[in-house]
């Protein structure tokens, strides 16, 4: 069995890169977005609206989730609509 399989998320020398995108540290949840977008590609798996959510909340403190849904949803909404004009051209 190999125990060197860590998801990105759990390599601890990407702690400090962790700390700097959990969503309470972000001003631009856009940005969070395209952080979880590049990872669900760079492990081929697909990049839902209601896997990022998740991945929003469980990072989010419980406090402060209710405050911060619309944005996180609103920033998912901006950037799906932003990458199908890309892909347009």
């Amino acid at each position: 069995m190999d125990s060197n399989n860590f998801k990105k998320s759990q390599d601890v020398n990407n702690a400090d890169r962790n700390i700097e995108n959990r969503p309470e540290n972000l001003e631009n949840y856009d940005e969070y977005v395209s952080e979880y977008r590049r990872e669900m590609r760079d492990t081929k798996q697909n990049a839902t609206q209601e896997g990022f959510m998740t991945r929003a909340k469980n990072d989010c403190p419980p406090d402060a989730w209710n405050d911060k849904k619309k944005a996180y949803n609103d920033a998912w909404e901006n950037n799906m609509h932003n990458s199908q004009a890309e892909d347009d051209f």
